[in-house]
């Protein structure tokens, strides 16, 4: 994957994956983005409600080369996994079959290109990322790449982003809701000195 991305050609590639997202009930959104808050808090082995264990293990292991753990923190600290795999025990079910055979596919493919591996998570970073190049402009990488956004940069207070993960990796600082600059809005309250 290239290091350098447009953010134009970016947000182009996330919101063709992720349109079907977008459309979704915010409620059932929120329930997943709360589930996973709730499960990283939990110490493992974590229970998964669609996926199987190796499913999730390969899916986390994508998620991680998107956004890996490095000087901050990246998908697996933020909960990614558990709110694809909350996602796709609810509103998301009907991707779930689509993705699950995108998987299959990968891992037959890396079994083949490197014999005596059997999945993505059993691959080197060197490997997983040669091959992620291959599949980077794809819908299985595309899908993948938007729910984790989703996963990594929501607000916390929904349930995803676990510790501030994702706005860590931006820089940016969560503030209070009422601090300057202020708008149009609240110009008079700024005269009148209250």
């Amino acid at each position: 994957m290239p290091d350098q991305v447009s953010r134009r050609a970016f947000l182009a590639a996330a919101g063709a994956a992720g349109a079907g997202w977008l459309l979704l009930d915010p409620e059932k959104l929120q329930a997943a983005l709360v589930h996973a808050r709730k499960t990283v808090l939990t110490p493992p082995p974590y229970q998964f409600q669609a996926l199987t264990a190796a499913q999730a293990a390969d899916i986390e292991a994508i998620c991680m080369r998107i956004f890996p753990s490095d000087d901050t923190p990246g998908a697996k600290e933020a909960g990614v996994i558990h709110f694809i795999d909350k996602a796709l025990s609810t509103f998301g079910a009907p991707q779930k079959p689509l993705l699950i055979a995108a998987l299959d596919d990968t891992n037959k493919k890396i079994a083949a290109k490197w014999p005596g591996t059997t999945s993505f998570a059993t691959l080197t970073p060197e490997q997983q990322d040669e091959y992620l190049k291959t599949i980077e402009k794809g819908p299985f990488f595309g899908q993948l790449r938007f729910v984790t956004c989703v996963g990594m940069f929501s607000n916390p207070s929904y349930g995803g982003n676990q510790g501030e993960a994702g706005w860590k990796v931006l820089g940016f600082e969560s503030h209070g809701i009422y601090q300057p600059p202020f708008g149009y809005y609240d110009a008079e309250a700024q005269k009148t000195g209250g």
